[in-house]
């Protein structure tokens, strides 16, 4: 048994060490890959590794801690159930059964991140923050070099060059909708002056490459968090709401020094988005989604029950050429897995907000940094439920491994805040153990079937879902591959 601890620690790590390298890798992890080719490797190697970890457990150990409320199970096992259902008489099931068992096993791997913060007495939880802020310094080091290199050039750069790692600076937002927080709560929980100047300075800087992408779905998300987090915790999130805010304000004045001043010295213009954000909005304000979401809501309607099966938007989308999700996860849920299954995931989120919530009242009024990190994950939480109304948070790889890291987090900081009279152990059966391998295997199975034969030619695999002869201009848009449709 102990072994089998000791290889499962490593699963808050790797999936934090995932998280934070999979931008900066340079060469193809398969052949043709890119960036997001590159990101869904990454994704499924680390929720296959947790799963047979589960696996081993499961055959090994007959107890479990119950982490969950009953009720919870019962909706996600009900929400899978359904999208089993929708998977079975999809257009390809193979396709939809890949994106069934892919968020399936990535709770699993949140589950497991959870028992090791919620049970290893805060041995994991700030070792995974600062893990986080070290990889975000990384990054924040190449755009530096990309960012001189740019300068030395002499000439007006796209600003599509400052972003690097993401085959869309878009999909730099949505981890940013996640990371910000965590940067600053790293803030927060540092006891050491020197650990906060460098974590003060990391966050500021983050705050600066959000203003050069000007992502508003991000910052319209990480408001809406805060205001909801104000609103329910009062007081207790003023030290959140400060630290927030006078690293954003830090972070646009070093954005107008470098991005704006500086290129302006040069005879250049500004670089970055922020200064166009006002044209675009007032241009196209959903920047192209109504037609996106008009057809999610006509799919919702005809198959109201199990929908048109998970994945399946990148097929019934294809010949609007905008997108292969439609960038909003309440449409996305409905039409893909049906009314049911989205009534049940928005259930288990509203249970899971209420359970988070109720930590308050178990903590001293006087413990600021257990009120802080509360003030976090409801920040979080909310900033990504807001965001991906607008976007395709919950569909790519990296966002993906951010969100399955954050709620393993939160969830297994809400245990360890929770009396220990309220975990109880359950002893398994026979017959649950065994079907719980079995479900996990078969997941395994659809996981690498979905991703087969395509991974071993990605290139030939992305030119054809181009379809060029049907449509004019077409353009990749990721979904599994980088291909997006099929």
């Amino acid at each position: 048994m102990h072994r089998w601890i000791l290889f499962k620690i490593s699963i808050s790590y790797l999936s934090a060490i995932a998280v934070i390298t999979s931008p900066l890798l340079l060469f193809p992890l398969v052949s043709g890959a890119g960036f997001h080719d590159n990101q869904r490797v990454i994704e499924v190697f680390c929720v296959a590794l947790s799963t047979f970890i589960l696996v081993g457990l499961l055959f090994w150990n007959p107890s479990v801690r119950w982490l969950c409320h009953g009720h919870l199970i019962c909706l996600l096992v009900l929400l899978f159930l359904l999208g089993f259902a929708s998977s079975s008489f999809a257009y390809t099931s193979r396709y939809a059964f890949f994106e069934w068992a892919n968020l399936l096993l990535l709770i699993v791997m949140s589950g497991l991140i959870a028992c090791e913060i919620g049970f290893g007495e805060g041995l994991f939880f700030d070792q995974i923050l600062w893990l986080c802020e070290l990889g975000c310094a990384a990054y924040i080091l190449l755009e530096i070099i990309i960012y001189l290199a740019l300068i030395a050039k002499g000439t007006q750069p796209p600003n599509e060059s400052f972003i690097f790692g993401f085959d869309n600076y878009r999909f730099f937002n949505h981890i940013q909708t996640i990371t910000l927080p965590l940067l600053a709560l790293l803030i927060c929980r540092g006891c050491d002056s020197k650990q906060n100047i460098f974590a003060w300075a990391v966050t500021s800087i983050w705050w600066t490459l959000h203003f050069v992408t000007a992502g508003r779905g991000t910052f319209i998300g990480l408001l809406a968090g805060m205001f909801v987090t104000w609103f329910c915790l009062r007081k207790d999130a003023l030290p959140w709401c400060r630290i927030m805010l006078w690293s954003a304000l830090i972070g646009l004045g070093i954005y107008i020094l470098f991005y704006v001043l500086v290129p302006l010295s040069l005879g250049l213009r500004p670089f970055g988005f922020l200064f166009s954000v006002v044209d675009r909005t007032m241009e196209n304000p959903s920047s192209s989604r109504w037609v996106l979401w008009a057809r999610a809501w006509e799919l919702m309607l005809a198959h109201p029950w199990l929908g048109v099966g998970p994945l399946h938007f990148a097929h019934y989308g294809r010949d609007l050429q905008l997108g292969a999700h439609p960038h909003n996860w309440i449409l996305q849920i409905g039409s893909e897995w049906g009314i049911p299954a989205l009534l049940c995931l928005m259930a288990a989120i509203g249970l899971g907000l209420k359970r988070l919530l109720a930590v308050r009242q178990y903590l001293d009024p006087k413990d600021v940094k257990n009120h802080t990190t509360l003030a976090a994950w409801l920040t979080i939480g909310v900033a990504i439920l807001v965001d991906g109304l607008v976007s395709g948070l919950i569909v790519m790889p990296t966002s993906q491994l951010w969100i399955a890291l954050y709620i393993g987090c939160a969830w297994g900081w809400t245990v360890s805040m929770t009396p220990a009279a309220q975990v109880t152990t359950v002893r398994l059966s026979m017959t649950m153990r065994v079907g719980g391998i079995v479900i996990l295997l078969a997941s395994i199975y659809f996981l690498f079937n979905g991703l087969w034969p395509e991974i071993l030619n990605l290139p030939a695999y992305e030119e054809q879902n181009l379809q060029k002869e049907l449509y004019p201009h077409p353009l990749l848009r990721p979904r599994i591959w980088a291909g997006g449709y099929f």
